[in-house]
């Protein structure tokens, strides 16, 4: 289920991104469920404290490297969709054509649950943009549209927004995980936040326990949340120790 920013007033909900679990997942296809990566993604999904796994999908010439294959897609969407929600994050050129893929293998009772976002740099224009969110709307997805951090804020216009469920905004340069926060970023978030008070505003690159609060009092209600997860000994530990400094600054 959508959930309104209302709702979130007072909440910020965690995506867990899986892009440093990648390469593992890749190599273990064949044998997904005995993967360590794949484990600790299950274990994550279980503890109730992710509200959706974020998969980053990556195609040359957008960003500097592949991620992802639809393969791997196919399989985590099998082997997830009865579990947690997905979101499919396209950095890439042409967001439309590789959904042809994605959509063949996705079926019409999860679309409603899953999330499909797309970089607005995919598009020479704002009605591409607009369109590309309607046809994926219609196929049943939840949108958000995407705006890179060196990019132009006005490349997000109005009428884009207000065509999208999800706004995500990068708070460092899309591409590559573990990536220290950049502090333009926060100014950013303020300004969407106060341009469009009733939209979700989700952000993603270098969330910690530090950062998480500048993002949320900056009117974010929704992060995604990589490698402080995903690279440390214990995943679950980590996340609860983020959870838990934004419940102290809730409370506050």
């Amino acid at each position: 289920m959508l959930l309104s920013k209302k709702y979130y007033e007072r909440k910020m909900f965690i995506s867990l991104s899986i892009l440093e679990y990648e390469k593992d997942l890749s190599r273990s296809l064949k044998n997904l469920e005995k993967s360590e990566a794949f484990l600790n993604i299950i274990k994550l999904a279980q503890s109730g404290r992710i509200h959706d796994v974020h998969i980053d999908v990556m195609r040359k010439p957008l960003v500097s490297r592949n991620k992802f294959s639809i393969d791997l897609i196919r399989k985590l969407y099998e082997e997830l969709h009865d579990k947690i929600a997905l979101t499919i994050h396209l950095m890439v050129r042409n967001p439309l054509e590789i959904m042809k893929e994605i959509n063949s293998f996705i079926h019409k009772k999860d679309r409603f649950k899953t999330a499909i976002i797309i970089q607005v740099e995919s598009f020479s224009s704002e009605h591409d943009a607009i369109e590309a969110l309607k046809t994926l709307k219609k196929l049943g997805y939840r949108v958000g549209i995407c705006l890179n951090l060196p990019t132009a804020e006005e490349r997000l216009t109005d009428k884009i927004v207000k065509t999208a469920d999800i706004v995500l905004l990068m708070t460092v340069p899309m591409g590559a995980g573990k990536q220290k926060y950049c502090e333009e970023a926060t100014e950013r978030i303020k300004r969407f936040s106060q341009r469009f008070p009733n939209k979700l505003i989700k952000v993603d690159g270098g969330i910690d326990p530090e950062t998480i609060i500048r993002v949320w009092e900056a009117g974010a209600r929704a992060a995604v949340v990589g490698s402080y997860i995903t690279a440390s000994e214990d995943p679950t530990e980590s996340l609860i120790k983020l959870e838990d400094s934004l419940k102290r600054k809730v409370k506050n």
